[in-house]
């Protein structure tokens, strides 16, 4: 498990291990996924890289779990 800390300007640092394995450059952007006792940090997914993934080998099932997530966000923030 990797640490990090919070600046006093409210930035953090993302280990480079954990940039490698999400391929993160300088520029990318990030969403803030607040759960219940948890903040969550996942790329932002541009459309337009996705035109022809559903080609590529099990990204069914990925997409199939990306939408079942998004459903369940705007669920829970339709109930608020």
């Amino acid at each position: 498990m990797d640490v990090v800390t919070l600046s006093s300007k409210g930035q953090i640092v993302i280990p480079a291990k954990v940039r490698k394995k999400f391929s993160l450059k300088e520029g990318d952007s990030l969403v803030i996924v607040e759960e219940k006792d948890a903040i969550r940090l996942q790329p932002l997914v541009n459309l337009s890289e996705l035109w022809g993934v559903d080609k590529l080998k099990n990204t069914d099932m990925m997409l199939k779990e990306m939408r079942k997530e998004w459903d369940d966000e705007l669920e829970q923030k339709a109930a608020l």
